[in-house]
Formats: structure tokens, C-alpha cells, sequence
């Protein structure tokens, strides 16, 4: 099994040479002829009608971890970013001190950035209260999105409770310019998710979209078809959690996911400023993967991971910082 595994990542990692090499030299930003660098590629994010880096920036563990007790170089970091175009900022009422963090460089140049938040409180009160501590966090008087956090169909099994608590308050927010728009995330299954569409008709979702499809293919087969057609705003996560176990680099893995038609972005965790500058160069005159080879990527994902249990698949999982 291991040499069948080798051959199809040694004829995968080929037939991906030539898109690779149009990426450009990992850690460089090109320069127009005036010297400033080229900015990284936009889309259009659904009906919500902003543009936004086709990467964004996940600012839970990858970011708190080392920077919650050296703030200032992780708002280097995110400065860093702003100025190579990346304007998509992900956050969470449940990443620890993440709000706190970024806060200083939101208030510095709030026009510059799309700015995400989430509360995992489904009640009306809970969810203008952590809004109202999001805004207060993160020094702005606005959020372009809050999402309800992590939908799971063994926890959120009253829907229509949810519509009267945390979905009217996130309306009425929407209603009253707090927020710009509001979202569902989740990476427990695609059927709550579609249910929550279905009933909530959100702005954006944010959901899981590595290279072997999990749930059997629905999540692209099912869920992306029906946020397409409700011109919803669709961001991927989770496109590199595999990456040591199929032995592909993270760019790869990221490359497919945003490569999907019908996402608009993908967030990825910021750590350092290598992987950022890495990344900025991918997603710089981004180069899609073809469905072909998203194709043998997924085939190949699919013999490496056979068995393997992803982390947020596990019982008890959160997405959230203890």
C-alpha cells in the first residue's frame, strides 16, 4: 500500500509542477514598476458585495499561541499582511485573547480590513452581549461579520429556538449597522449546516473543505450548490490540517481548496512571517488547480488518510481556545 501511495504522490506532485511554478519564488512579492508590491488576488464575497483576499487570516491557536504574550510582534505580523493586500481578519469571541490582540491594529486601520468575529451563544441576550464585547475588543464601532459559531447537530437540535435567540438578535444587528452581514460556521457535517441555510438564510458560511472531502463529498456536493445559489458568501477552512499526514505541502493543500468553484476564500492560521509570505506569494496572480488534479489530490488524500480521524471529528471537540 505504502509504494502505491508514493507512486500517486510522485505523479500528483508532476502533473502540478507547471502551476506551481507560476506561483512565483516562495517568500517573494513581486513589485509593479513604481516598487509597490503587487497585491494579493480579491473576489467578490457573495451577496455581501466586499472584496476580499482570496486568503484570509485565522487568528485562533496558530496565532495566540505565540504571540499572546508578545502582542506586539503579532500585530507586526498582521501589519505585515495589511500591507500585502490580505484584508480578511477571522477572530472569535472563543480564541482566548485574539480579539484583544488585534484590536490595536483594527482601530489603526479599520478601513483597511474585512473583520470577522463569532459567538458560540445561541440565546438573544448571550449574543448581543458577546457582540457587544467583540466591538469593544476589537476598538471598532462595526464587525463586517459575526458569525454563530460551530453549529453541531448533537448540541443544536431546536432550530427554531436558535431563529428566536441568537439569529434574531444577529438580524436585528444587521438591522442597526452593528454588523454588516451575518454567518453560520461549523465542521460537524453538512446537514446541519444545510439545515441552518435552509431555515436562517445567513449571509456566509464558514465550513471545512480539506483535500478528501469528508462526509462523503457533501460539503461540495450538497452544501456549496445551495449557498451558490442563495449568492451567499462561502470561506473555507481547514484546507492544510492533512498536510504531514499526506505528505503534500500546505500551499498545495490551500491551492486546491480556494481552486473550488463557488469558495470565495480560504482562511488559513497565522503563525509566522514565513508561511505568511509564503502564502501571500500563492495566492499573488493566483494560479487555480485544475478540477483534474484536485482530482488525483483528493485520491491521493484519500489512501494516505484511509482510517485517520480528523481532530474536529472527534467527540467533544470545540473550536475554541481553552
Amino acid at each position: 500500500m505504502k509504494n502505491t501511495t508514493d507512486h500517486s504522490r510522485r505523479d500528483f506532485l508532476k502533473k502540478i509542477t507547471v502551476g506551481s511554478l507560476a506561483i512565483g519564488a516562495v517568500g517573494t512579492v513581486r513589485a509593479d514598476k513604481a516598487g509597490e508590491p503587487i497585491r494579493v488576488d480579491r473576489r467578490t464575497l457573495g451577496r455581501i458585495g466586499a472584496d476580499v483576499s482570496i486568503l484570509g487570516l485565522g487568528l485562533g491557536t496558530s496565532f495566540t499561541k505565540p504571540y499572546k504574550g508578545d502582542r506586539e510582534t503579532g500585530r507586526a505580523l498582521l501589519e505585515m499582511a495589511l500591507d500585502n493586500g490580505i484584508n480578511y481578519f477571522d477572530t472569535a469571541r472563543g480564541y482566548g485573547p485574539s480579539e484583544e490582540i488585534i484590536g490595536p491594529v483594527v482601530g489603526r486601520r479599520r478601513d483597511e480590513i474585512f473583520l470577522v468575529s463569532k459567538s458560540a451563544d445561541r440565546t438573544y441576550d448571550g449574543f448581543k452581549r458577546e457582540l457587544e464585547t467583540s466591538l469593544k475588543n476589537l476598538r471598532t464601532d462595526r464587525i463586517d461579520l459575526y458569525h454563530l459559531h460551530n453549529f453541531n447537530p448533537k448540541k443544536d437540535t431546536d432550530l427554531g429556538a436558535i431563529e428566536k435567540g441568537a439569529v434574531r438578535a444577529a438580524r436585528e444587528a444587521r438591522d442597526e449597522g452593528m454588523i454588516g452581514a451575518f454567518g453560520v460556521t461549523g465542521h460537524s457535517g453538512a446537514q446541519i449546516l444545510i439545515e441552518a441555510i435552509t431555515r436562517f438564510d445567513p449571509d456566509a458560511i464558514l465550513t471545512t473543505f480539506p483535500c478528501n472531502r469528508p462526509d462523503d463529498g457533501r460539503y461540495e456536493d450538497e452544501l456549496l450548490p445551495l449557498a451558490t445559489e442563495r449568492k451567499m458568501g462561502v470561506i473555507a477552512m481547514k484546507t492544510v490540517r492533512h498536510a504531514r499526514n499526506i505528505d503534500v505541502t500546505g500551499t498545495e493543500l490551500i491551492r486546491s481548496g480556494i481552486s473550488i468553484p463557488g469558495i470565495h476564500l480560504a482562511i488559513v492560521g497565522l503563525d509566522t512571517s514565513a508561511h505568511l509570505m509564503e502564502n501571500v506569494a500563492l495566492v499573488t496572480d493566483f494560479q487555480p488547480m485544475s478540477a483534474g488534479d484536485r482530482e488525483s489530490l483528493f485520491q491521493l488524500s484519500k489512501a494516505s488518510l484511509a482510517g485517520l480521524t480528523a481532530p474536529w471529528d472527534r467527540p467533544g471537540y470545540e473550536d475554541r481556545i481553552a
